[in-house]
Parts: C-alpha cells; structure tokens; sequence
C-alpha cells in the first residue's frame, strides 16, 4: 500500500507494483474524469523515460491522488518514489487505457 508523507512543502507518495491495481480500478471506473490526463500521459511519459516523468508538470496527477488516496492542494507539488518496475507497468496501463477508449488531447 503506498504511504504518503510530507517534507517541508513536499508530498513524497512512495508506491508499490500493489498499488497499480487500486490505480487500474479508479482509472476504468472514472475513465471520462481522466480521459485527458491518461491522453497527455500516454503522449507524453516515453519523452521522459518512463521513470523521469513530472505528473506535476503536466497536471496528470488527479488519477493518482484519487486512486492512492493522498491531497496536493496544500503542498507544492508531489514526488512519487517507485521502482523502475511500477513506472513501466504503470505505463502499460495507460497505454491500454488509451487504446481501448481511443483518447485523444484536446486541442
């Protein structure tokens, strides 16, 4: 289970491959509220080598703030510590998310 803590104006979420299920669930239950961060994502996330993405750059955070249950509203931004292992999986799931709803960025 992903733990959150905060240092000094930092959310550090630290998750698990177990924690990709949670985040499959709220993403395919919710797809219309996340159609577009899962777009930018799926666009975006190889440009950076999976594991060096800003999910707080590109405002694609909300799938994993409500799915992980965790709120940036009163921090600066988030990091997400995770091994190599969850990023690529995770993008996997995008990248079928995707797919199957054909998901495009608004222009």
């Amino acid at each position: 289970m992903a733990t959150i803590k905060i240092e000094k104006n930092d959310l550090i979420l630290e998750a698990g491959l177990e924690d990709l299920k949670t985040i499959i669930d709220e993403a395919t239950a919710n797809i219309d509220l996340y159609k577009e961060e899962i777009a930018i994502i799926y666009e975006k996330m190889p440009k950076f080598d999976y594991v060096y993405f800003c999910f707080y750059a590109y405002s694609t955070y909300r799938l994993l703030e409500n799915a992980l249950n965790f709120n940036t509203d009163e921090v600066d931004h988030f990091r997400l510590i995770a091994p190599e292992s969850f990023y690529y999986a995770f993008y996997g799931i995008i990248a079928t998310l995707h797919t199957e709803h054909n998901l495009k960025i608004k222009a």
